[in-house]
């Protein structure tokens, strides 16, 4: 059961190797989708009453996007590591443990996460 552990490691290792460039790809997103209006009204028809809407700012968008990605990856680093504690302690052989199998899936969950974010979904 040794190799199993071992396959398990060091592909949780490429793993981790292969989410770091996520940190540091740039950020691609589009432009939010204006809402539509319906067929006749103008769009440079406000009613007096309310202010137009400000355009979003795209670099804060990015600047926000980039502090989360850094958030979640700290995160994940940190929940890796513990299930790499885990593994450790780990003496059984034959059976692992369901907390660590919990902690794989939350670990596994985050990464997808943190890709799903970095393109821009």
């Amino acid at each position: 059961m040794k190799t199993g552990r071992r396959f398990f490691l060091s592909g949780f290792a490429m793993v981790m190797a292969g989410v770091k460039p996520l940190w540091a790809a740039p950020q691609r997103r589009t432009p939010p989708m204006s809402p539509r209006l319906p067929d006749g009204v103008d769009p440079g028809d406000q009613p007096s009453g309310i202010p137009a809407l400000p355009a979003p700012n795209p670099k804060a968008q990015l600047e926000e996007n980039q502090k989360n990605l850094r958030k979640d990856a700290e995160h994940l680093l940190q929940l890796a590591r513990e299930l790499k504690d885990d593994v450790d302690k780990t003496e059984q052989t034959d059976v692992l443990s369901l907390s660590l199998l919990k902690k794989a899936e939350e670990v596994e969950k985050l990464a997808r996460q943190i890709k799903d974010l970095a393109k821009g979904s």
